[in-house]
């Protein structure tokens, strides 16, 4: 991580302690939503002189989503029993038609629920992350789907001041996480991967009846 970004976050959270953040230690989601959201927003207005891009070997933070389309498609086609495969097509396409066109800014580039602190609910710290680069703030709102319902979501989109086009992009992140965490090791990982899918089919308008939890999936 680049000396500004780590300084930003130093100050802004004086105690590092706490645990990764998960849907049952959040307290207030829409409070957290708030709080992660006025991060954001402020890590944006961070200056991004001489400040790196996303390079090959960091490709993930921030890069364009159409360098992914390929990964994408296998992951879609992996899980085609239980997603809408040309559903997901048709929105991975409309997402990539609408780019982030301005100036790129700072994004923290591993923004998971893993590396959030929380302490008696509340929002106590972020991880470092060495995938800080200034590009597409679009990843960084990923995590929403793995910790917000519809109501946190929107605060927290608000509190970022992201743009319809840029949570579309966001959702797109978070479809993407969620299928490589499908079938993790890690519990809490498996959970809210799941929960997010959920969540992503909700907004799209899609119910086919799949249970995520169902031993078969």
């Amino acid at each position: 991580m680049t000396e500004i970004v780590e300084q930003f976050i130093a100050e802004r959270f004086k105690n590092q302690a706490g645990e990764p953040a998960n849907p049952g230690n959040i307290g207030d989601p829409k409070k957290l939503a708030r709080d992660l959201g006025n991060f954001i927003f402020s890590l944006h207005k961070l200056d991004t002189t001489d400040a790196p891009k996303p390079s090959f070997e960091n490709a993930f933070a921030g890069s364009d989503l159409p360098l992914f389309e390929a990964e994408f498609t296998e992951l879609i086609k992996k899980y085609e029993k239980i997603v809408p495969v040309d559903l997901l097509d048709d929105k991975f396409l409309h997402a990539t038609k609408r780019p982030w066109n301005k100036e790129p800014l700072w994004i923290h580039g591993n923004l998971t629920a893993k590396n959030l602190r929380v302490e008696n609910g509340k929002l106590v710290g972020i991880a470092e992350s060495e995938k800080a680069v200034i590009a597409d703030p679009a990843c960084d709102l990923a995590i929403a789907w793995t910790l917000f319902d519809t109501k946190a979501r929107k605060i927290f989109f608000a509190a970022a001041e992201a743009d319809k086009s840029t949570i579309e992009r966001a959702q797109i992140w978070a479809l993407i996480n969620a299928l490589k965490a499908y079938d993790s090791d890690d519990i809490d990982e498996l959970i809210q991967s799941r929960d997010a899918l959920t969540e992503i089919l909700k907004e799209y308008d899609y119910s086919n009846g799949t249970d995520f939890y169902d031993g078969q999936n």
